[in-house]
């Protein structure tokens, strides 16, 4: 059953690279929007943000969501399963079942290429994430995204894959994960994203209505998203910032003023906005959004915004450096970030070419992270890490400086694929060896896996 469920997936993908006859037009409605502005979806109990101005089209069992107007260039879908697993009673039982769902799709594809696979916590639940090249007649090679994971009761299964062409994978890759981060389960408090912070703000993600578009939780930015090195998303250009060209990192001034006849709100939403700047770093558009979720009307949040007096820039430098005191990330990883959270590209570009970092030193912090986490051969890390964002050299530097054990490495990879598949000896130590690792520790990892 649950592998039927991974080859009804492969399926389903394949068909929306054209368009299905069962599949409704897109619906009305959707709203056009820069690409910092994000619109809820509700699919059962589980409520996620997308990009506003992405085109949408319902399917019998979860939604389908394109970027461009050209099915073939890729799409983010989510489907819903009633499948009951709650008799997975702990985490091994769970990921088995996911392993189950996964071979389905392995099976149901014409070239499944396993790249990374991990185990992840998303909206509060056990998840496994997949990154596989597949391909599909006749479109070619993609490079897919894949979330397996079961309601808070178990009482369902959600699949959230992200399908991209080479021509798509840059901008889609850069969504994920603001998208991932804003997947909530309703009447739970379960929610991948981070809730604001500051200013008074007392907020709790089972608080957050669904639908809430800009202002519901996880579209607040006060709290961040440090876990997503590899997200990105271009701000808007800021309106009326009063920029200063010349940053310094500091408490953000005190001396923004009303302007005269400012209304009541207005000059709350400018005390509320000096408050947040005091506690934390913003950009204009996010102190914007980070307004609005407090309640205050557009036009009052904007004028907060227009008026607290913060140099765009210096908070550029101050957000770039409290990413880096919780996470590892690439010169331009970090500046993905920073876009993210709404900087225009030359104050991101300033933070993150002024922050001080040691990106070699970023590099070999980040490989030490993934180490914790899965096994990579030498070749397999640097691609990784190359993937975040860092250069050949400091991609190469973090491998090369990482203390790994190559061949320890190749073992503990070839014991994970024995438990989701079975293989010959011969067969797992090709594997290893398109996994980058080579013949010698290829082998090693077979011997070691009792092969």
């Amino acid at each position: 059953m649950k592998r039927a469920v991974g080859a009804v997936l492969a399926l389903a993908l394949c068909l929306q690279l054209t368009g299905c006859k069962t599949i409704a037009k897109r619906e009305e409605g959707g709203k056009e929007s820069s690409a910092l502005q994000m619109e809820r979806v509700q699919l059962e109990k589980l409520s996620y943000e997308v990009p506003a101005g992405w085109r949408k089209v319902k399917g019998d069992a979860g939604n389908y969501h394109y970027p461009t107007q050209e099915n073939e260039a890729g799409f983010f879908s989510l489907f819903y399963s009633d499948q009951d697993v709650s008799a997975a009673t702990d985490t091994e039982m769970l990921y088995e079942v996911y392993d189950a769902v996964l071979e389905g799709m392995k099976e149901g594809s014409e070239d499944f290429r396993l790249n990374k696979k991990e185990r992840v916590r998303l909206a509060g639940v056990e998840a496994l994430r997949v990154n596989y090249t597949e391909r599909i007649a006749p479109h070619g090679d993609y490079t897919v995204e894949l979330y397996i994971f079961a309601g808070p009761q178990k009482e369902a299964m959600y699949f959230a894959i992200f399908t991209m062409s080479d021509a798509l994978k840059e901008e889609m890759s850069a969504q994920i994960a603001p998208i991932t981060a804003g997947f909530h389960f309703s009447g739970t408090g379960a929610s991948g994203g981070k809730m604001p912070t500051g200013g008074g703000a007392a907020a709790s993600s089972s608080g957050a209505a669904v639908g809430g578009g800009a202002n519901s939780a996880s579209q607040g930015t006060g709290g961040g998203h440090a876990g997503a090195s590899s997200s990105g998303q271009s701000g808007s250009p800021q309106s009326g910032a009063g920029q200063s060209s010349a940053a310094q990192e500091s408490v953000p001034p005190s001396g923004g003023t009303p302007a005269s006849g400012a209304t009541a709100q207005q000059k709350k939403a400018l005390s509320r906005a000096k408050s947040y700047l005091g506690s934390s770093a913003f950009s204009h558009q996010g102190l914007i959004k980070q307004l609005e979720y407090e309640k205050f009307s557009h036009e009052d949040a904007v004028y907060g915004a227009d008026h607290c007096g913060a140099d765009w820039n210096a908070q550029a430098l101050k957000k770039a450096k409290s990413y880096l005191n919780s996470s590892a990330f690439s010169h331009q990883g970090l500046i993905k970030q920073l876009q993210y959270e709404g900087f225009t590209d030359e104050q991101a570009a300033y933070g993150a070419g002024n922050c001080g970092a040691d990106w070699n030193a970023q590099a070999l912090k980040k490989a030490k992270s993934y180490l914790n986490s899965s096994a990579f051969s030498h070749q397999g890390l640097i691609k990784q890490l190359q993937y975040e964002g860092f250069t050949d050299e400091q991609a190469s530097y973090g491998a090369g400086n990482c203390g790994a054990n190559w061949n320890e490495q190749a073992a503990k990879k070839a014991k994970s694929y024995l438990k989701v598949s079975s293989y010959s000896r011969q067969g797992l130590i090709n594997q290893l060896k398109y996994e980058g690792f080579t013949d010698e520790q290829a082998a090693y990892g077979a011997d070691a896996a009792g092969l």
